[in-house]
């Protein structure tokens, strides 16, 4: 007897196959700890031995030749059934939507994420359709699975920790509600931006021009952990962690992030007022998104950038690497190119934790100024109530125009003291110093540290949080520390200026990590056609 035969003969045999089955079914009690998977043991006997029970009930007992229909409907079940299998617990295939990664990952990137070097995450809600996420393919909003099962968050053994630099996909933290109409965005932001009752209400009107929205935001649901939004970043930093932006460069426990050769910052770039050449954005990679979006900029960048007057009509910006943006000094028709960077001090309202602005005249400010400046001038700056301003340097101009020269200079000083102010005066390019919770770990609690941590309290921890009488109350106790009862991570897009990240919604627990982001196996360019499409040189590189 050959070889070949020999080993067919072991393969087919009915004990060697219920021997193999076990043994792997025992394996995978050990790895999930779910003992109650041994109650498919006597499943396997039936299979393999004592075969009186018609397991492949579509197909007819004893009949070696089936219908074409039914070997089909056989294929197509164990196909689902070992894919499922395969995505939960070892590998799945994601795509990149965005181009927050670029140009370390760019849209258009097919890639493979393993589940196994975290250690697979076990589904928290089982009962759902094959190969869906959240919604039903060929559906706008129809929901692809139940609640009606809710499993407890479980991860099984895993090759390794999370490291600094890991490309992790996750699952968006604050994706837990979501406006159907307005996906892309935050939620939360929705909320602050419109204000919560508009958002509920589904309605928005222009203030522009009057205009009615109706169905505007669309239907707000709620989502478990695993069937929210994927997300792709960079972990940045790791539980334990301190972490600190200085004007666009990042410090993990007070050194400088590793150098990324594929970062991208977005830069000003002023023209002499000609266009320039489209074959100088091709040999830069600057994408046609990227070239549309070009005079998309912050109408506050006059107060952070020293830009002329007459400079502003041939302003535009780009997201480069240093090494792309040395390159476009060199055309003959660019004035000057330099990378944007907001100040220090500098408050952006979006960004992580969502704190009051900087400065704001409020109610409480009025009553405290009542008698220490005359009625006619508070009644001047209590026309200021509610505005924000980001900085000092902007509120005192305001003071200024409102108040004139000589007002401003006798009062403007006690009213910048008695205005509210925000311990969080962070921006994209200046953020922390800011520690990253981990398990077991104590932190003392108060007013000013508590917008750090009262998602991961109240949220990610599911704690009654609430404060009374300026006091912190946790399940109806009063509390001045909290034990933290996961780790957390930092993540961040490598175009730092074009990644909605960790920066603007905080923190990513635990429970949300997918797995690590592996070899990118196909990429496909969107603003080329046919086979000019096809990236090569990308087939099947490793991501760093």
């Amino acid at each position: 007897m050959t070889l070949k035969k020999k080993i067919k003969k072991y393969l087919t045999n009915k004990y060697f196959n219920f021997v193999l089955s076990t043994i792997i079914l025992l394996l995978l009690v050990i790895w999930t700890g779910n003992f109650w998977l041994l109650l498919l043991e006597p499943i396997i006997v039936d299979l393999y031995l004592t075969k009186k029970v018609n397991w492949t009930f579509w197909k007819k007992k004893g009949v070696k030749k089936q219908k074409w229909w039914i070997e089909w409907l056989d294929a197509a079940i164990f196909a689902v059934i070992a894919a499922t299998i395969i995505r939960t617990l070892l590998i799945e295939a994601y795509t990149i939507p965005t181009s927050s990664m670029e140009k370390s990952l760019l849209v258009g990137d097919y890639l493979f994420v393993s589940k196994y070097h975290y250690g697979p995450r076990m589904p928290i809600t089982p009962v759902a359709f094959p190969f869906a996420h959240h919604t039903l393919p060929g559906t706008k909003n129809t929901k692809s699975f139940s609640e009606v099962v809710k499993m407890k968050y479980k991860r099984l053994i895993g090759l390794e920790d999370i490291e600094n630099d890991d490309v992790v996909v996750f699952n968006f933290p604050t994706g837990d509600t979501v406006a159907l109409n307005q996906q892309g965005q935050s939620y939360y932001q929705l909320c602050r931006d419109y204000g919560r009752e508009t958002v509920l209400s589904n309605r928005f009107t222009n203030p522009n021009n009057g205009q009615t929205y109706v169905d505007y935001f669309g239907d707000v649901v709620t989502r478990p952990v695993d069937k929210r939004e994927n997300y792709i970043k960079r972990c940045v930093a790791i539980a334990g962690d301190s972490l600190q932006i200085k004007d666009g460069e990042l410090y993990i426990n007070g050194k400088q992030q590793r150098d990324i050769t594929t970062k991208q910052y977005k830069y000003l770039v002023i023209t002499d007022g000609n266009i320039i050449n489209t074959r100088v954005f091709e040999n830069l990679n600057v994408s046609q998104e990227d070239k549309d979006n070009e005079r998309r900029i912050d109408p506050n960048i006059k107060n952070y950038m020293k830009i002329g007057h007459n400079d502003m009509k041939n302003c535009f910006t780009y997201p480069l690497s240093k090494d792309k943006a040395t390159q476009l000094q060199t055309v003959s028709n660019v004035k000057s190119i330099n990378q944007i960077i907001k100040p220090l001090g500098y408050k952006e309202n979006y960004i992580f934790p969502h704190t009051k602005s900087t400065f704001m005249i409020t109610e409480r400010v009025i009553n405290e100024l009542q008698g220490a400046i005359p009625d006619s001038i508070l009644n001047v700056v209590a026309t200021l109530k509610d505005k924000n301003y980001k900085n000092e340097n902007m509120f005192s101009d305001v003071l200024l125009k409102t108040l004139g020269t000589a007002t401003a200079v006798e009062y403007g000083t006690l009213i910048l003291k008695k205005s509210d102010k925000d311990t969080y005066k962070w921006n994209e390019d200046n953020f922390g110093p800011i520690w990253i919770p981990k398990e077991g770990v104590t932190v003392q609690l108060n007013l000013d540290v508590l917008p750090l941590y009262e998602r991961i309290i109240d949220v990610y921890e599911e704690n009654d949080l609430e404060i009374k009488n300026n006091e912190i109350f946790i399940n109806g106790e009063k509390a001045t520390e909290y034990t933290f009862k996961m780790n957390y991570y930092f993540m961040m897009g490598d175009s730092r200026h074009n990644s909605a990240d960790s920066r603007f919604w905080g923190y990513v627990p635990d429970d949300h990590i997918v797995g690590k982001a592996l070899f990118v196996w196909l990429s496909l360019d969107k603003d080329k056609s046919i086979v000019s499409k096809i990236r090569w040189e990308r087939f099947f590189m490793g991501i760093k």
